[in-house]
Parts: structure tokens; sequence; C-alpha cells
């Protein structure tokens, strides 16, 4: 039988049989298998066409015989009539199968039986499963779909680490705070908050520490507004709040010292404490800007501005702040090339023992005589250098250079006395500090019992196991640790005993009145008796008047500078200090 006969009978006839080894005709017996094939629409009955073998028939759709069977309708022969019985009775006797058809397995076994009426059924079936099948795709992709766009829009508009609004989703809700405002009429309140010394706190910890910290930081900022109110993460440390429908401008106010409020208590991360602060800015349309830009730039102003004051505080944007902007801007871009430009100096303030008026320590104090800003004051410089990070290579040329003096007042025959440096968290949190500052002692000839090193309160409260590791290892070797502005921080006599710090520095300049029964009298009285119980040496700042000398001696405070003393005095003037050894009360 030809090829196309057997795909003629396989479309046109119902039953395929087939046929064993040994029924064959002996030129077919080589197949493994071979299949008959009968027709049954001729007049006079079926009619047998020929044997199909295994290849031949693979490559129709015989498949369509197992889909279209209706067990329903009795079989026209029996499931076990033999396939020799079933052959010779087809083919040689014309016997008539007509419909319902029987279709067979192809080891012969009975399979079931195909109707007209399952025919339809099973082609409508197959049909509506394959639509179906369709819609589901279709549906699946949809939400695959659906799924890519959300994680696309979270992508361009949320941060990851915080899961905050980024700053393309936050102007973009600023931009119709500002339309709403000119249907309305109410103010468009807008706060810029920055994580004061946050870069410290990843440079020595690890940005996974500092991730951790950002996130539980955009927590406690989104308790202390409301639900409607937008706050965003739009840079490294920096976030924005906008306030919607603020009715006063004094909203913003609230909602900053809220958020003061909530991050004063420590991040505790395990056994680590982390204190953190943030400096906030407030900016408010119309009056601080009627654009975007303008009061995104002025609510930055107003956050530098609150820096400037300490940190950790809020301020309000003000017209006369763009000018302290502009000078800060010219500050951070001359002080980059000061030190290559020979700019910066060294003053020194001495430290004397109020009984006698004798030297015991120097502190030592940068300045910088700009060529272009003439004399900046370091409550200016300084604080744009510790931002910017350049305090580290200022802290190193300031170290060598008080050495270099040392040793020149060494070889006048003069006694080394202690040198003071005021130490920044930036350099604090620098991995090679410890190292670099043994390595710089070894050189210049200071021993690290004359060395001294002040901190201030808040950070021994940054994240102060790393704090504690430093100056346990500095400490070890003999250089000494002060405390200074005691009693303006948060540090608690507790936390205070853990470190190793050797003095604490009371601050006298805003004491107006030490009359024995004032108030301000009382405040220094308990914080040098404070001090004595933590056996730690005390030093009072800001002596300006005799009758100050005369009101710490009689509280057992002997060490002392300010004003009185001398402030600001170049190294020429304090090689001859030394050598009269004494503080004739006292230097104008």
């Amino acid at each position: 039988m030809t090829l196309v006969r057997a795909r003629d009978a396989l479309c046109d006839s119902r039953i395929v049989v087939r046929v064993e080894a040994d029924a064959r005709p002996p030129r077919d017996r080589r197949s493994p298998a071979i299949y008959a094939v009968f027709h049954t629409d001729e007049p006079d009955g079926s009619r047998f066409l020929g044997l199909v073998t295994e290849h031949q028939i693979a490559r129709f759709p015989q498949r369509i015989f197992a889909d279209l069977i209706d067990p329903r309708v009795p079989p026209p022969v029996a499931s076990d009539t033999p396939l020799e019985q079933l052959i010779h009775a087809v083919g040689e006797r014309g016997q008539t199968l007509g419909m319902p058809l029987a279709v067979l397995e192809r080891d012969g076994s009975f399979l079931g039986v195909l109707t007209p009426h399952s025919i339809v059924e099973v082609l409508l079936e197959r049909e509506r499963r394959l639509l179906e099948d369709a819609r589901k795709i279709n549906a699946e992709i949809r939400r695959e779909a659906d799924k890519a766009i959300e994680q696309l829009d979270i992508k361009a508009h949320y941060d990851t680490v915080t899961g905050l609004p980024n700053r393309q989703l936050f102007c973009d809700r600023l931009l119709q705070a500002l339309a709403a405002h000119e249907r309305d009429g109410n103010p468009v309140v807008l706060l810029f908050l920055d994580v004061d010394n946050f870069k410290s706190i990843n440079d020595s910890l690890g940005h996974l520490v500092g991730d951790r910290l950002l996130r539980a930081t955009a927590e406690r900022i989104r308790t202390a507004v409301r639900d409607g109110d937008t706050v965003a993460r739009i840079g490294g440390d920096e976030f924005t709040i906008l306030l919607n429908g603020a009715k006063d401008t004094l909203n913003g106010a609230l909602v900053a010292q809220k958020i003061l409020d909530g991050l004063a208590q420590p991040f505790v991360f395990g056994a680590q404490q982390i204190v953190i602060s943030v400096s906030i800015g407030i900016a408010v349309s119309p009056a601080d800007g009627e654009t975007m830009e303008q009061l995104l730039r002025n609510a930055d102003t107003a956050m530098y501005h609150a820096k400037s004051r300490g940190k950790n505080n809020y301020q309000f944007f003000s017209p006369e702040l763009n000018v302290q902007a502009y000078r800060r801007q010219e500050i951070e871009r001359n002080l980059r090339c000061a030190l290559l430009q020979g700019e910066l100096g060294l003053s020194y303030a001495p430290r004397v023992d109020l009984r006698s008026g004798r030297i015991v320590a120097l502190e030592v104090r940068p300045f910088w005589l700009s060529s272009e800003l003439g004399d900046v004051p370091p409550d200016d410089f300084i604080p744009v250098a510790e931002e910017t990070g350049l305090i580290v290579q200022i802290g190193i040329w300031a170290f060598r250079t008080a050495c270099a003096h040392a040793a020149v007042w060494r070889t006048q025959g003069l006694a080394d006395r202690c040198l003071s440096f005021r130490l920044s968290q930036r350099e604090l949190d620098d991995p090679q500090f410890g190292d670099r500052i043994m390595s710089l002692l070894d050189g210049c000839g200071l021993e690290p019992e004359n060395l001294q090193f002040e901190l201030s309160e808040r950070m021994l409260m940054t994240h102060a196991a790393h704090t504690l590791a430093v100056l346990q290892e500095l400490s070890n070797r003999g250089i000494r640790f002060s405390v200074g502005d005691f009693g303006t921080g948060n540090a608690s006599l507790r936390r205070l005993r853990r470190f190793p710090i050797d003095e604490l520095k009371i601050d006298l300049s805003s004491v107006r009145d030490i009359e024995p029964d004032s108030d301000d009298a009382a405040v220094i009285t308990a914080m040098i008796a404070m001090a004595k119980s933590l056996r730690m040496d005390v030093v009072a700042v800001g002596v300006e008047t005799p009758e100050h000398v005369a009101f710490l001696l009689e509280r057992g405070c002997r060490h002392g500078q300010g004003r009185l003393i001398g402030a600001r005095l170049p190294p020429e003037r304090i090689a001859a200090l030394l050598a009269g050894d004494a503080v004739d009360l006292f230097v104008a």
C-alpha cells in the first residue's frame, strides 16, 4: 500500500488495528509494527485497504482516535475478537461495521467506539480547551507584565534601602502641593534633614550597619509625621519631608522638634549602641520660594545653618542665610588649597595652674589667613573641614607643626609641655588614626604623656564601642584624653566611667553671676564636684576675670584658660612665656 493511500485511509477511515508479525504477508514480516486500515464508507460495507508500517503511521495524527472515543456506545465488535478473525471478517466477507466504529490499540485490544456525535463533542471540547489554555496564558502574561511594571515603578520612585519615596517621586508630590497652594492658599512646608556625621559612621562601622541605621532612622522619622505627609530619602544621608495641608508655618517647627526628640534615643543593633542627631532646615512657600527649585535650595541652606549652629537643631530659612551659604561655599573652595598655599597657621592657648601661674599645657588652635577671604575664624572653617573630610589632612598638618614647634622650644632649653588637640569625629573614625599618631610621636620626639586629645560628649556616645577601643589603645600607651564643654551634652556618669578620660573641661563663658548663692555658681560647683568624684582633673575654660580665678580656687579647680590668661598666642610668644615659666596673672 502506498504512502498516499495510507494517508487517505487514516483520514477517511476510523479503524486502525495492529497486525502481529505472524499474520502479515511474508514480505512485511520484517517490519516491527504493521497496522491494518479499514474503510467503512463503501456502499456494500467496509473494505480492507491494506497495511501501514510503524514509520508511515507515525507521520499522521493517529492520536485523534484516542481523543474521539465515546465509551457510552457499545462496541460493534467484541473486544476479545482475534485480530486474524477481524481481518478475515472485514476483508473477505465484506462485513459492514458502519457507524459507530471501533477503535483498537496498537496491540489489538479494544479501546473504544467512535461516533459522529463524539467527534463534534471532542472537537468542540478541544477548541474550548485551547481557548481556555490561551486565556490562562494571556492572564499569566498579564500578571507577569503588571508585576514587572510594578517593580519598575518601585525602582523608579522608591529608595531601595529605606523603602521611602526617592527624589523623583518627592519632587512630583512637591509640584502637586505647590499647584494645590495656588487653589487653596495653604502654605507648603518643606523640611530638609541631614544625618550629622553619618559618613564617619559608614566609614568606621561599614555600609551594612550604615544601611540598617538609615532604615531605622527613616522609621523613626515616619512616626513623627502624619500618614498624609511625605517622607523621602533624596540622597545618601539626606531626607526631606513635605507636610501636606499645613495650616500654619509653625507646624514645621513642631514636626522638627518631634523628630529631634525621637532620634535622641540610641539605636541598638545587637550589642552595639549608636547615637545620632540630625540638622533640619525648614522652608515655607510662598515666603521662601514659589518654585520647587527655590524651596529645596532654601531648605537646604537652612539645614546648613542648623549645622553651623552646633547641629542637632532646626532652623527656618531667611534671606540672610543665602549670604551665609555663599560664604560657606567660598570657604570650602578656598580651604581645599589653603594647606598647599601655606595659608594655615597655629596659635596656642596656655592652660595654667591658677595658684602659681605656671603653664601646664598648651591647647593647639589652627588659624587661617586666606589670600581671598582674609582672616577666617576657626568657628567658620573647622565645621566645613569636618563636613568635607579635610579635617583629617589639617589635623595631621597641625600635629606635625606643633611637634616641630615643641622641638624648637626643646633646643632652647625649655621643658616640654602637654600639647592638647581638639579631635573631630572624622579623625577618630579613621582606621589609621592610632597607628598614625604613634608613628608621628616616634618621629618628633614628643613623649606620649605630653600629648592630649579633647573630645566632645557626643563623640563618646556615637558608636561607643569603636570609640572606647581606640581611646583605650592610645591610653595604654600614655596618651591623655579630656572631654570638652562638660555638661553641655548628654553623656552620663556611667558612660564617662567606661572611657579612659583624664580631664573634664567646664566652660565659664556663659556664666554671668558667680555670687555664692546664684544658680550659675551652684551649677559650676556641682560640676567640679562631679568631676572630682570621677577622679578626673578639672579645667575651667573661659576664665575672663580675677573673680573667676578666686571662685574656681575656692572650689578646688586649679587649672584654667581663657582671655585673662591669653588666647591665640603665636609660637614666639609661647616661647617667651615658657622661658619665664609662669604667667604674671595674667597675659592680656
